[in-house]
């Protein structure tokens, strides 16, 4: 993709363009109309020739005795005769270093005599410079020929031509200088704009753009400017506090939610211990009531416990950094979701070791959810694969995705999670990793939090997750985290 132009370097080239061609212009006007001007002159000059060349009636003879007296001629100038049959009887205006004249062969006696009396243009003899010629006929048939030579007029038309392209380069030059010199100083203010997006792009919301000094147009765009920054930096502020309030409310409710919900758990405990030892009296409904009571702390707690987690990910989300091996870490998750459901079938694929730098406990946490997600919403025995390997970052967009891989990755360790259950609806997809969500239909078990926290672990570790559908049935997650 090509480099944009530079808005200056754009005015610049444009004001010096439109400057050349009005110079192109009005100086090939003025070429040719000087041009003009300098043949109408010569034209002037031989009719004022031709009158002299003629013998006034009852004049006194030449000295070749045809009334033909040499005018005092300059070297431009020529005077001819021309036969009736076309040839060059006499000729006088010659130098001896010039012996131009007009070539009438070309034109013969019948083609002066049917031109004369307006001048018109013939070539040179030698080569030379056109000359401009003006014939007058003669009773006995032939032709009296009057000439002057465009070589002056070509060598001032020359020199003006010189002149003019030498004094417009100069001009352009000085424009250009000028142009440029101005046109930064009007553009400054639009570079100001330009520092000040970038400051406020970096993290200075309190950066504004600078006013006055400016064009009216320029001035009200930076008044509109500051403006809407103004109301996005309130806005911003806003919201920061908002989300600080909300992270502080949700972390304190979580501290203080763990305690009674242990005191549940541990009440719910005693009371079975209790049954088991004879201190209680049995009776069935009550342990119906506290099985239920027990199992609603249980899911209560993981809830709190999974707040805690996002706030404190949402404040400071501080890693521990070791090296490990996803495929043992895999084969570790699978072993201890396996243990804790009999019924649940979880292969592991990993070909290679693929190492990364990261956190193992919270990367054990970014598995179990993982793979606990796919047994727990799955019909019981239906097969989940966990595949490890090293592989280039997948192309295109998943219906779900969460985090960000550092710019330039290139290769990376890819981590997919597969079910072959009924999967989740494609409309369903996108919210997958929002927290709270759960799928309409039959509530499973799970608070809605599980994959909101494997986002959250993924994305402090500079990774993505996405989910999308599995061909034939089921769901795939994939991790995809910087290698180590």
């Amino acid at each position: 993709m090509s480099r944009p132009r530079s808005l200056r370097g754009g005015i610049t080239l444009a004001v010096l363009a439109l400057v050349a061609l009005g110079m192109v212009v009005s100086g090939a006007a003025g070429v040719l109309l000087l041009r003009e001007a300098l043949v109408r002159e010569a034209d002037q000059r031989l009719r004022g020739l031709a009158e002299a060349e003629a013998s006034p009636p009852g004049g006194p003879a030449g000295p070749d005795g045809t009334g033909h007296r040499p005018p005092p001629l300059p070297t431009d100038l020529r005077s001819l005769s021309v036969s009736a049959g076309g040839e060059v009887t006499r000729s006088s205006g010659q130098s001896s270093g010039d012996e131009g004249l007009p070539d009438v062969s070309g034109v013969g006696a019948a083609g002066l005599r049917e031109r004369a009396g307006a001048p018109f243009t013939l070539p040179d003899t030698g080569g030379g410079d056109d000359w401009r010629v003006l014939a007058s006929p003669r009773a006995d048939g032939s032709v009296a020929v009057v000439a002057q030579s465009l070589g002056g007029v070509g060598t001032t038309v020359r020199t003006l031509v010189l002149i003019e392209a030498s004094v417009g380069a100069v001009v352009l030059a000085a424009l250009g200088t000028g142009a440029t010199a101005v046109v930064r100083r009007r553009l400054r203010p639009l570079r100001e704009m330009e520092e000040t997006a970038r400051a406020i792009a970096g993290g200075d919301l309190e950066r504004r753009v600078p006013r006055g000094g400016a064009a009216a147009e320029v001035d009200r765009v930076g008044a509109a400017l500051n403006t809407m920054l103004g109301e996005l930096s309130r806005a911003m502020a806003e919201r920061d506090r908002s989300a600080s309030v909300t992270r502080r409310f949700v972390s304190d409710a979580s501290h203080e939610l763990r305690t009674p919900l242990s005191s549940i758990r541990g009440f719910a405990e005693l009371y079975r211990q209790g049954r088991a030892q004879g201190l209680v009296a049995g009776d069935g409904r009550g342990d119906g009531w506290v099985a239920r009571i027990e199992g609603e702390a249980e899911r209560m707690g993981a809830l709190v416990d999974g707040l805690l987690v996002l706030s404190r990910f949402d404040e400071e989300p501080a890693l521990e950094r070791a090296d490990l091996e996803l495929g043992a870490l895999a084969r570790e998750v699978a072993a201890a979701v396996s243990a804790r459901g009999p019924g649940a079938s979880v292969r592991v694929e990993a070909a290679v070791p693929v190492s990364v730098v990261g956190d193992p406990g919270r990367l054990r946490q970014v598995l179990e959810n993982l793979v606990g997600n796919a047994v727990a919403h799955t019909p019981r025995g239906t097969p989940v694969r966990v595949r490890v390997e090293r592989g280039p970052v997948p192309e295109g967009d998943a219906p779900a995705r969460a985090g960000e891989l550092p710019p330039g990755t290139a290769q990376a360790a890819v981590v997919t999670v597969s079910d072959e259950g009924p999967g989740i609806a494609a409309g369903d997809l996108p919210f997958v990793f929002d927290r709270f969500y759960r799928a309409p239909g039959p509530r499973g078990p799970g608070s809605g939090l599980g994959l909101a926290i494997v986002a959250a672990l993924v994305g402090a570790h500079r990774g993505v997750v996405t989910a999308d559908a599995r061909p034939g049935g089921g769901t795939v997650f994939t991790v995809l985290l910087p290698l180590g």
